[in-house]
């Protein structure tokens, strides 16, 4: 009996440590379709001026100019010095293979993991989590940092990483 016990807890620990690891790609889906493309080209259909300066509102922002879906699962930022975290997976030309993590600083309030994790990923776009580097990029105003992860390779996969990263960049930036 106490083996099966001590089984049962090593797999309910392995379960809760895959589940939480940066950039897992392997966690529940959205629901959305591969055909969640873009709205059209011409720039954002939801303005900046229309949401707040916050995580809720950078996700409204991105939500709201079709380039994410889905509802965020909420991250443990605490980790990295962030005061707020949360994380989308969805598919685009693939099946749940887009993961977004987004994560909100306060810039008034910077401990030494936040300064550590915002200063390497401005010098190298980088920063090491557990061992592991993370690609990372920082918004114009410095209060938001994305990890975007995609395991399609195509053109239109980077064309749309390109298209999320700039919208995400520009939020909120002056």
């Amino acid at each position: 009996m106490k083996k099966i016990w001590i089984l049962a807890a090593a797999a309910a620990f392995m379960m809760t440590a895959t589940a939480c690891g940066a950039g897992d790609v392997g966690g529940a889906s959205s629901g959305a379709s591969s055909s969640q493309a873009s709205s059209s080209s011409s720039g954002p259909t939801v303005a900046q001026s229309s949401v707040e300066d916050s995580l809720k509102g950078l996700e409204k922002y991105l939500t709201g100019n079709g380039v994410l879906s889905g509802d965020a699962a909420e991250m443990r930022s605490d980790v990295i010095g962030a005061k707020a975290g949360g994380r989308y997976q969805f598919s685009y030309n693939g099946k749940n293979n887009v993961t977004v993590e987004l994560y909100e600083f306060d810039p008034n309030s910077v401990n030494g993991t936040a300064k550590q994790v915002l200063d390497s990923v401005k010098s190298s776009g980088q920063f090491t989590l557990m061992g592991q580097k993370i690609t990372a990029v920082l918004s114009d105003s410095g209060k938001y940092l994305m990890i975007y992860q995609d395991t399609v390779t195509k053109d239109e996969n980077k064309a749309y990483a390109d298209k999320v990263t700039k919208l995400f960049k520009e939020f909120k930036n002056s």
